[in-house]
């Protein structure tokens, strides 16, 4: 019997499958480029930096059905369903900010999900650390993550319960219930990340070191993370930062204050170092109390490397000194930072820090199409660091246009320019 021709043979496949009502049976791209249909979006022109593929050039991507399913120097601009212009915009995956509190309408600081951290600001993913308890997850869940266009995930807090107004928010025996946490990070792991514990005698009292203890107890017995905000002693850094393993994060570590993670001539402490050996990471945090300009500076100084640049948005620091995750960038660029290196920091960084580091923090064929494109403005800015210290830049960041699982938003949130 006569072989048929490689074109009957391709007529043939793709009639047999379409009457079928099946299209998994080849992958996107190689679906479209049979049946020749068009992607639902081609965002064309734009300067790609894509830290997990090491690509910083000029390029097309495709997407379709929310996926980006091909990414090449030029694709044919009549095979889409409309064209994002993106010439003279840098296109990077989704922005991904740690440090958002966003159980808004439950906590008295958050922000909301969308408008003030998420997507309307350029940032596809962001996860709320510790801003709910174990024992408020399904309202988390329910009012926050499933409303949301924002993906949005977590870190529970490390007490189960939330606390009176008068008691440190994990100072009290009566707010921990470590079978409750466990049995809520093993029922949600779509969502949650890890535990977050605040090592501080403002949050933790005279518990000390104990919900830190806690905090990592619940995450090995997970097999997830832990999120540590480290503070004003007790308990002193050192005894957290040896409590923490690989994979574990440290937030707000380029504050300056009495026993931090820099001694007061600049140097950051042994055991910081051999948290970083061990594997733990380091997550900005900048907040309204949690970045210094000379924290920051001490860090470049002793080539001590920062993973993630959070912004631990709230109500106290959305309208100064944090603004938005563009600022963050700013900032960042402001100290001499490349925008290669900043981009690591807002993508595929914090996509590594949560177990996601292709789907998440890359642009590669057959992932999530979550995309931020930004500009950088050369403009007067001035930018403040939590201690109120003013410095003028000639640059801000200003996202322009963020895709969600292929969903455009174009009404982006800008920072005022002083």
């Amino acid at each position: 019997m006569k072989s048929p021709s490689r074109r009957k043979f391709i007529s043939l496949a793709t009639s047999s499958v379409a009457a079928a009502g099946i299209t998994s049976v080849f992958p996107s791209k190689v679906w479209s480029q049979i049946k020749g249909e068009s992607f639902d979006l081609i965002v064309a022109g734009g300067t790609v930096i894509d830290p997990y593929n090491q690509k910083n050039k000029t390029a097309d991507i495709g997407i379709s059905n929310g996926k980006i399913v091909e990414v090449a120097d030029s694709l044919p601009r009549d095979r889409a369903g409309r064209v994002l212009d993106a010439k003279g915009l840098y296109v990077t995956p989704g922005w991904i900010d740690l440090h958002a509190h966003v159980f808004f309408g439950k906590s008295s600081n958050a922000v909301h999900p969308d408008k003030d951290a998420g997507v309307y600001a350029g940032v596809t993913t962001l996860a709320d650390p510790g801003g709910f308890r174990a024992s408020e997850m399904d309202e988390f869940r329910s009012k926050i993550v499933d409303k949301s266009i924002t993906r949005v995930l977590g870190f529970v807090n490390a007490a189960a319960h939330r606390n009176d107004s008068d008691t440190p928010m994990q100072g009290d025996w009566k707010l921990f219930d470590q079978v409750l946490t466990i049995k809520t990070i093993e029922g949600n792991k779509d969502i949650l990340k890890g535990v977050k514990v605040l090592a501080s005698i403002i949050h933790a009292g005279n518990l000390g070191i104990t919900p830190t203890k806690l905090a990592v107890q619940a995450a090995r017995e997970t097999g997830t993370h832990v999120m540590a905000h480290v503070g004003k002693a007790p308990p002193i850094v050192q005894d957290v930062l040896n409590l923490l393993g690989p994979g574990d994060i440290v937030t707000h570590p380029f504050k300056v204050f009495p026993m931090g993670i820099f001694h007061s001539n600049g140097r950051p402490v042994e055991e910081a170092w051999k948290a970083l050996d061990r594997g733990v990471r380091f997550d900005l945090g900048h907040g309204g109390a949690s970045f210094s300009w000379s924290g920051a500076r001490n860090a470049q100084k002793h080539n001590f490397p920062l993973h993630s640049l959070s912004t631990d948005i709230h109500q106290g620091s959305i309208k100064g000194p944090v603004w938005t995750y563009g600022r963050n960038m700013a900032k960042y660029l402001h100290l001499g930072y490349s925008l290669e290196e900043v981009v690591r920091m807002t993508t595929l960084g914090p996509a590594e820090l949560i177990d996601e580091p292709k789907e998440l923090g890359s642009l590669s064929e057959g992932t999530v199409a979550d995309i931020t494109l930004f500009r950088v403005v050369d403009q007067k800015t001035i930018l403040s660091d939590s201690d109120d210290i003013l410095e003028t830049s000639d640059r801000d960041v200003q996202p322009v246009h963020c895709i969600r699982a292929g969903r455009v938003i174009s009404d982006m949130k800008i920072n005022p320019s002083t």
